[in-house]
């Protein structure tokens, strides 16, 4: 396949990194994904003929069924290997457990190329105020989608649980909300996400339950340590049906771009308790207020820590 089909009803994406993607379906079963998968980002549709770009870094993804896929073929193409061109093949059918893979997969075909030009998709929650991001990260289950729920005005949540994060060619790092596309198994609630509303990224905060807030500016080391466990949890898929080189490479390509992320973007550990203020925590941070605590009161915090809601 060396082109789109002319004629054809086109979601089209731009990320703050310059990539524009342009993406549509060479098929009717295909059609009903992508227009699932396109409204739940809420991504512009055009119809017509494809017109040349003038972005730089543009990638054409075709979706195509085919009866033959099956869900374990999870394989992730890169365009910059193809000229640009990228087919990605579904699985057949449409019940949720399929069409959950299939919408994953489409997604991890737009992080697997912002990856590569020096992104990460993270398992954090995006939250904005002012015009500044910041990310929420956390393990599945220790409370992203509660804490976003509980951000006054003028905060807004962005999304409750994965981030990817994006580098322009200036060295700016930008935060685009993403999907949780768990809302779309078994016929859940799904929901829709403003992803091409990107955001400039001034801080990742690790969310630790505790009975006092606070917050810890954490050094880069052990910052990405803490990125390295985030990026695994929404990135794992990406390396489905590649050798054990190209295994390598895209993790060690991972790895460089979260030391890169630490290097620029400050991190800290936020004690987060049930009912506190903990956005002001944040917000002190984000004004330049310093922030220390004794290891005696953090180890506190952290040995009386309480259950927060799965997020």
């Amino acid at each position: 396949m060396t082109h789109l089909r002319t004629q054809e009803v086109l979601h089209t994406l731009v990320l703050a990194d310059g990539s524009h993607f342009e993406i549509a379906a060479g098929d009717e079963e295909a059609a009903s994904i992508v227009s699932q998968w396109g409204g739940a980002m809420q991504l512009r549709m055009t119809t017509g003929e494809i017109e040349p770009s003038h972005h730089g870094n543009l990638c054409r993804l075709l979706v195509q069924v085919d009866a033959h896929t099956s869900v374990a073929d999870y394989y992730v193409p890169l365009a910059s290997e193809n000229d640009g061109i990228v087919v990605c093949i579904p699985s057949p059918g449409d019940h949720w457990g399929v069409r959950y893979v299939n919408l994953v997969r489409l997604s991890l075909v737009l992080a697997r190329e912002a990856q590569a030009r020096g992104g990460v998709l993270i398992h954090g929650a995006l939250a904005e105020r002012d015009g500044i991001g910041v990310i929420l990260a956390a393990p599945g289950g220790t409370g992203k989608t509660t804490a976003s729920n509980r951000l006054p005005a003028p905060w807004r949540s962005l999304c409750d649980d994965t981030t990817l994060v994006v580098r322009d060619p200036q060295g700016n790092y930008w935060a685009h909300p993403w999907p949780t596309w768990s809302r779309f198994l078994d016929g859940g609630p799904g929901g829709t996400w403003d992803v091409q509303s990107a955001v400039p990224l001034k801080g990742i905060f690790f969310l630790a339950q505790a009975v006092e807030n606070g917050v810890e500016r954490v050094g880069s080391g052990q910052a990405v340590s803490l990125l390295v466990e985030c990026a695994e949890q929404t990135s794992q898929l990406m390396a489905r049906g590649l050798s054990k080189e190209e295994t390598r490479a895209l993790h060690l390509e991972r790895f460089n771009n979260l030391c890169a992320l630490a290097r620029v973007i400050p991190a800290h550990v936020l004690h987060i308790s049930l009912t506190g203020a903990f956005w002001q925590e944040i917000e002190q941070v984000l004004e330049g207020g310093h922030y220390e605590e004794t290891q005696e009161t953090i180890s506190k915090n952290e040995s009386e820590s309480w259950p927060l809601s799965a997020g």
